[in-house]
Formats: C-alpha cells, structure tokens, sequence
C-alpha cells in the first residue's frame, strides 16, 4: 500500500486542531523558552514547531500527560540537546577531514585550531549547560524540575548550572541563513503586489519548499503551482472564505531585519496598518528556493514588530476554520 488510507488521514486533520487549541496556554512560554535555547528568533520557532509535531506524534505511545507544560519543555530539551550534539559530531568530522587533507609542513597547533574552531560554532554553552541556565533563569524552576525535565540528576544540574554561568560572557553568534538576495525578494514583492501569479512562479526553483507553520508544507513545482496552494491564496486572497472571514490584500513591505531581506505583511491602514504575517526567502541558482510564512506565530510577529516598531494585529496558532 503507497496511500495514506482515508480513514486515518482525515482523523489526523480533525485531531491537529484540537491539538494546537489544547496547547495554546503553553505557547508564550514555550517560545520563550525556546528562544533562550535558541538565541535566535527563526531558530526558536522552528524547535516551537519541531516540539508540537514531536509531542503530538508521541501521544500514541505516553501512558497519560498529567503535565502538559513539563511534557512541551521535555520534548523541546531532548530535540534541542539531540539537534546541538548532532551538529557538534558533523562539526567534528568536517575538522578532523579538513586537519587529515591539511598539507604535510601544517603545524600541529594548526589543526587542533581548526577543530577548536568547528566546536565553538556551537555556541560557548553546551546544550544541557544552556537548557539549564534557562530553565533556571528565565523560568525560576528548582534544581528538583529541572533534573526531572532534562532526565539527569539535580547534581548535574547543578554542575551544568556552575560551568555555565562561568561560561556565559559573550554568546555565539546565531548561524546566517541561506538568504535571498534583496533584488530576487524585491521581485517577488513586485510580482505579488500585480497579483502576477506567473511571474511568481517563474521565481521559484522547481523543488522549492513552502512552510507555512503549523499546518501548511509544500514541496515541488507540482504542489506550489496548483490551485488552492499558498501562492495561489495570495495572490487570490482566500475567494472562498466567508465574506466576514476574508482578509484585505495585504500592503508588502520589504526590509532588512538583521541582515536578512524580508518581507511584512500589513493590513492597510483602513484596517488599522498592523503587521500580521512575515516572509522570508532562501535563495538557490537565483532562484527562490523556500518561502517560510510566519502567519500563525504571534510570539515570532510580536518579536519582529517590537523591533521594528510596527504594531501587531491580533494573530492566532492555526488558521481559523469555518464553523
């Protein structure tokens, strides 16, 4: 069998909702708490998403959740300690092959530097150091919590604690993304303000991605050029919604937000000029190889707008479904 049968697909769409709903109260602190994890407001949304899909997908196999809260920061520590070990052994391996390919008159001293220098792109703290730190100081929970929460033991706790705070002077850097050039989003932006649907897709690599968190994905010309696709909604802006549920095109603004070129999404200002949505671009043989849409992240437009000193529209989890 090569399909999903019916019966459990249409379970899993009615039981998503339900779930993003139950977990609302949790969201704010999680953000928060992934953003100390993550430093980086893309990457802390990105392990707020990872997280949800995590945890819902588990619920098959968990006896009972009697603590929904502890069980959304469990699943983000072991997804975040999982994902900064991962890096660190490729970071390792990269090094050890780049010293191995080093040409013989290299100095010793040369290679371990290199190595040093892979390590440390994972940031001063180590994982559980950083997890710990957070929990600690962002979240005031006790030694006790905070073992229970990371699976070890609350000396441990405390050794993480002590070796970073030692550590924790300057920050690294948070990795750049795979940018889209001012010029390419530029076009983008032109193409969707004539509602140029053909243009738009003329821009876009043929295995593109397109994320919308938490629901939409979509992957290859043949699922972003159909009707009903994300491209499609905005240059259409929804035509089958319910008059009171169809939202006004939206005025787009290009700017750089930390070196990035972006592009907000306003309300006109006969709907008050907030910020509802934020996209950006990865950029691929000059060509637009992933659009991620933040529309649904109220904590990520919160962010962005403060910094920017625009006002943020009321903004939900998951795209409202008609009654």
């Amino acid at each position: 069998m090569d399909t999903i049968p019916d019966d459990i697909r249409d379970a899993a769409r009615a039981a998503w909702p339900r779930y993003l709903d139950l977990v609302v109260p949790f969201r704010p602190e999680l953000y928060r708490y992934c953003r100390g994890l993550t430093g980086n407001v893309w990457d802390a949304e990105d392990l707020v998403q990872d997280t949800l899909l995590r945890s819902f997908a588990a619920l098959g196999n968990v006896a009972t959740v009697d603590n929904l809260r502890g069980y959304l920061v469990r699943t983000a520590s072991n997804l975040f300690i999982d994902g900064q070990r991962r890096r660190r052994v490729e970071r390792e391996a990269l090094a050890s092959e780049a010293a191995l390919a080093a040409p013989a008159t290299q100095r010793p001293s040369d290679a371990a530097g290199a190595r040093n220098a892979a390590a440390a792109l994972i940031g001063r703290l180590g994982p559980q150091e950083r997890a710990a730190i957070v929990l600690k100081e962002v979240f005031d929970m006790s030694l006790r919590d905070i073992a229970a929460t990371l699976a070890t033991s609350e000396n441990a706790v405390k050794a993480a604690l002590h070796r970073g705070r030692d550590k924790l002077k300057d920050d690294a850097p948070a990795r750049p993304p795979r940018a889209a050039s001012p010029a390419l989003v530029e076009k983008f932006v032109k193409c969707l303000d004539a509602s140029d649907l053909d243009g738009l897709l003329a821009l876009m690599l043929d295995t593109a991605a397109i994320t919308m968190p938490p629901s939409l994905v979509e992957n290859g010309r043949a699922e972003f050029s159909r009707k009903g696709s994300w491209l499609w909604h905005a240059v259409n802006v929804h035509p089958d919604l319910p008059p009171d549920m169809r939202p006004p095109k939206w005025i787009n603004r290009t700017v750089d937000f930390h070196g990035e070129s972006i592009v907000l999404g306003l309300m006109p200002p006969s709907h008050g000029g907030t910020l509802q949505g934020i996209n950006r671009f990865e950029e691929e043989d000059g060509k637009i190889a992933r659009i991620r849409s933040y529309c649904f992240t109220p904590e990520v437009t919160a962010e962005v707008g403060q910094a920017l000193g625009l006002s943020v529209g009321g903004i939900p989890y998951r795209f409202p479904l008609p009654a």
